[in-house]
């Protein structure tokens, strides 16, 4: 019987294993339905709340909230991104206020839409916790940035001013970089410390 079977060597199995193998395709958080990228909602959130964001900036934000899926309550109340939003509506560019306005006429008449929310009891306030919580793994190089800017920066004469100054440039170039520390923002900080070193910035704008 030896004579008609086909003895395939090693390749040869491996190759047709793989040929077998279904190829899965990654999901990502964006591309499953019902799923909220509550990281991407911080960043919103953030930026929204940066001083140094532009009206553009602004816009794209609140754009971006309501092209997405609904929030859920638990996502609204856990991020706080109503908080910031609710105070857009006064805003004295008329598509931004209006567009604030929508949105949170959106979410408040989801709210009265809601039957009467069950009390959580602790574990399950403390998954939903768990949800809003970002890594610390980066800190030590957020911490450097703002002590190169103290560094080369000049001194207002009060160093409790002169550090929070500092800690405001650095967090608008976190935000405005989708709070990622990768080369962008590295290249962003370098920028920033140039122009300090230059004299040529006070106020931090041009890195936002």
């Amino acid at each position: 019987m030896d004579k008609y079977v086909k003895r395939l060597t090693r390749d040869e199995v491996e190759q047709e294993r793989k040929a077998k193998r279904p190829r899965l395709k990654q999901a990502t958080l964006q591309s499953l339905k019902g799923v909220i990228d509550v990281k991407r909602v911080l960043v919103l959130k953030e930026k929204l709340a940066c001083k140094y964001s532009t009206e553009k900036q602004i816009l794209q934000c609140l754009t971006e909230i309501q092209s997405g899926q609904n929030l859920p309550v638990q996502i609204l109340t856990e991020t706080g991104i109503g908080r910031v939003i609710g105070p857009l509506r006064k805003h004295s560019n008329e598509t931004i206020s209006s567009s604030a306005k929508s949105l949170v006429d959106q979410w408040k008449a989801m709210i009265q839409d809601l039957p009467i929310a069950p009390v959580l009891n602790k574990d399950q306030n403390k998954k939903l916790s768990l949800l809003v919580q970002t890594s610390g793994a980066n800190d030590h190089v957020r911490k450097r940035a703002v002590d190169m800017f103290r560094a080369n920066m000049l001194s207002s004469g009060n160093d409790k001013v002169d550090t929070e100054r500092a800690k405001e440039w650095e967090k608008a170039i976190y935000v405005q970089n989708d709070m990622k520390i990768d080369k962008e923002y590295k290249t962003r900080v370098r920028r920033k410390v140039f122009e300090l070193k230059k004299g040529s910035s006070s106020s931090g704008k041009d890195n936002c």
